[in-house]
């Protein structure tokens, strides 16, 4: 298969002119986008032949109400070897901004073990844009105005969770980390910069590295009860 990256440079910059134009032409219909939707979430084919970890994923969009809103979307394997304009291109994402990513977040300096806090606790469910980043220090503030600041900033120090640990809480791999579904029930955090995307969807892990879903940014606050934050 040709790479994005392996195009000559004269097409690989007629091809960014192009995806800016497509950008900006779903932005404009944005709410035709989203009207129709729902139409696109007909998942019970594919689905036939999603592994158990995937599974999960799609009773958690049940539970949650989500379901008749998802699309699951089944990748080929070397889809991590492509770029991220390519990978949104596959699970046709309206941008490569509209590429999301599910991070389990610890803080390490927590003074308890616990995540039934949401105001305090030791882990979190980040959910953020590829294309921005979480600032570790912005969360961190974010974290300590929850308590209004009452807990003393020694007491926060966040890194990614260790893989492991991640699997664990979640049942999801490196991969396929997913909000939805997940084994306990971590505190939710969400990128401002996930809310501001035109259209107002996002594409994620979907529990296996090789399968993906997008689901309505709103639709998602409102089910799953996440915070907001601005992380960049």
């Amino acid at each position: 298969m040709l790479l994005v990256k392996d195009l000559p440079s004269d097409q690989h910059m007629a091809l960014q002119s192009l995806v800016g134009d497509v950008n900006s032409l779903y932005s404009s219909y944005s709410k035709e986008y989203m009207e129709h939707w729902e139409k696109g979430c007909n998942n019970d084919q594919v689905l036939q032949v999603a592994p158990d970890v995937v599974k999960q994923v799609e009773e958690g969009a049940k539970l949650l109400g989500l379901y008749h809103l998802s699309r699951f979307v089944l990748v080929e394997s070397n889809y991590y070897d492509w770029e991220l304009q390519q990978r949104s291109f596959r699970v046709n994402a309206p941008s490569r901004s509209h590429m999301c990513k599910t991070l389990i977040m610890e803080n390490t300096r927590c003074t308890h073990n616990d995540i039934t806090d949401p105001l305090y606790s030791r882990f979190y469910c980040v959910i953020t844009r590829y294309d921005s980043p979480v600032n570790t220090q912005v969360l961190l503030n974010f974290a300590r105005s929850l308590n209004n600041k009452a807990i003393s900033k020694k007491n926060y120090n966040f890194r990614l969770a260790d893989s492991q640990v991640s699997l664990e809480m979640t049942g999801y791999k490196k991969g396929g980390v997913c909000p939805v579904g997940m084994k306990s029930d971590i505190p939710m955090i969400m990128a401002e910069s996930v809310t501001r995307l035109s259209p107002p969807v996002m594409y994620m892990g979907a529990g296996h590295i090789d399968w993906k879903l997008g689901v309505p940014v709103q639709d998602f606050i409102n089910k799953t009860g996440c915070m907001v934050a601005n992380l960049d």
